[in-house]
This record gives C-alpha cells, sequence and structure tokens, in this order.
C-alpha cells in the first residue's frame, strides 16, 4: 500500500514526465512544455501563467544552470518553493 507521502512524490514525478516526455527531452522541459505545465497544473498560483513574462521570470529563478530548459532537480526546486509558500499560507 502506498502512504500519501509516497503518492505525492510518485505524482511529481508523473507530472513532470507528462510534459517531459512529449518533447523527446526525457529528462527536461522545454520553455513551452514548462509554460504548458505551469498553466495546466498550477494556474491559480501564478499570477497571469499565461503570460510570457511570468514564464521567463518563473524560468530565470528555477533555470539554476541557466541552459533554458527545466530539469528534475530545477522542477522540483519549484515544487519545493510552492510547498513552503502552501505550508505558510496553511499558518494564517
Amino acid at each position: 500500500m502506498v502512504t500519501k507521502l509516497e503518492g505525492a512524490i510518485n505524482c511529481l514525478v508523473e507530472i513532470f514526465h507528462k510534459y517531459s516526455l512529449t518533447s523527446g527531452h526525457h529528462h527536461t522541459l522545454s520553455k513551452d512544455k514548462f509554460r504548458k505545465l505551469l498553466e495546466t497544473e498550477i494556474p491559480e498560483v501564478l499570477t497571469n501563467p499565461k503570460n510570457p513574462k511570468t514564464v521567463e521570470k518563473v524560468l530565470k529563478e528555477v533555470d539554476s544552470n541557466k541552459d533554458d530548459m527545466i530539469n528534475f532537480e530545477e522542477f522540483l526546486f519549484l515544487a519545493t518553493r510552492l510547498l513552503v509558500d502552501a505550508h505558510d499560507a496553511s499558518h494564517e
């Protein structure tokens, strides 16, 4: 039986692969795929997710190796920031 935390971990992997596997880059997301992920998976979290400037800003913040792609580790950095924000909001 999968625990809730194991399920959450599996969910993050599945969401990343949902977008990475469609572009031929199994380990990275292109800008377009990253934009699609943001628009589809977390539209309420981001201000104006369909605005290219919003995506560019998030991409620059998350893309630690500056290759204009998002790898799984960089994706987890974004997920961690969102988790911290959600945790903080739960105490308000």
